[in-house]
């Protein structure tokens, strides 16, 4: 008997199962890496630089280190120190530089000698000047060859007197009304008449009178034209200032910058009345209120 030919027999004479298909092979796909976050990536270039900086703060720490220590051990041993009374400095006028020092050193206290390797030294000489009554600006503080300090000041000039009745003296103040130490000598500036408020507490602070201050500003502004030897005094009459020359009394008017509208600047009120001081003559005191 034929058999059919989807069917297989084995010797047996049993029919076999067919096999089931194979199975289709699966690709291994490996995982995927996480990705890196930027702020760890590093390269070799980064930590070389890093470690170069490390080194060099390094190396700069130990060089402060070793000047402060040479600064400190020649300090020690007195080694680039000067005296305060050897620096050297102009001094204000009618004053001996060794006085001026002295006083210096008094007011700001400051010690006998100062260090030319003290990296604040000429700070500190600089307060220490300013708080000198004379002195309106430090220019300068300077080292020079051979260890010598110099100190290059501007010193506050007197323009105008004051009487000062309770002592029966007189003071001296600048042209912003700064009083001034006292002063022997030279009296020659003009003086302030009518004011009766007293001085402030100690030179080197403005004078409190509003007075004291416009009629010193006035006095600058003479002062500047080589007129204040001329100029006896100076005294307010309500808003206006009258000067009282060697050849008569002139009437200045307002205070320099306080000029009401239509009246002559202070500068073309000096001009005026120099030109009149020169060549006085028979005439008249000048009009130094009349617009031109």
């Amino acid at each position: 008997m034929l058999m059919s030919n989807d069917k297989s027999t084995s010797g047996d004479g049993k029919a076999r199962r067919p096999r089931p298909p194979s199975p289709a092979p699966v690709a291994v796909v490996p995982p995927a890496r996480p990705a890196r976050s930027p702020g760890r990536s590093y390269s070799y270039a980064g930590v070389f630089v890093m470690l170069g900086l490390a080194l060099g703060g390094l190396a700069w720490v130990g060089l402060w280190g070793l000047d402060w220590r040479v600064r400190r051990d020649l300090d020690r041993v007195g080694a680039y120190q000067v005296s305060f009374e050897q620096i050297d400095v102009a001094p204000p006028r009618g004053m001996g530089r060794n006085a001026f020092l002295a006083e210096v050193r008094f007011m700001s206290a400051q010690p006998e000698t100062i260090s030319l390797l003290d990296r604040s030294m000429p700070a500190r000489l600089s307060a220490a000047f300013r708080a000198h009554p004379w002195v309106a600006e430090v220019k300068s503080v300077a080292v020079g060859t051979g260890g010598t300090v110099r100190v290059d000041l501007k010193f506050r000039e007197p323009v105008l007197r004051i009487a000062d009745g309770e002592n029966g003296t007189e003071r001296l103040v600048d042209p912003a009304g700064i009083l001034l130490p006292r002063l022997e000598g030279r009296r020659d500036w003009p003086e302030l008449v009518g004011e009766t408020v007293g001085p402030p507490a100690s030179p080197g602070q403005p004078w409190p009178s509003s007075v004291v201050r416009d009629g010193a500003r006035l006095s600058g502004i003479l002062a500047t034209g080589n007129s204040v030897s001329r100029v006896k005094s100076i005294r307010r009459i309500g808003t206006s200032w009258v000067l009282t020359t060697v050849y008569g009394d002139v009437t200045w008017g307002r205070c320099p910058g306080q000029e009401t509208a239509g009246e002559p600047v202070a500068a073309e009120k000096l001009a005026r009345l120099l030109a009149w001081l020169d060549a006085p003559g028979s005439n008249s005191p000048p009009d130094l209120l009349q617009a031109r």
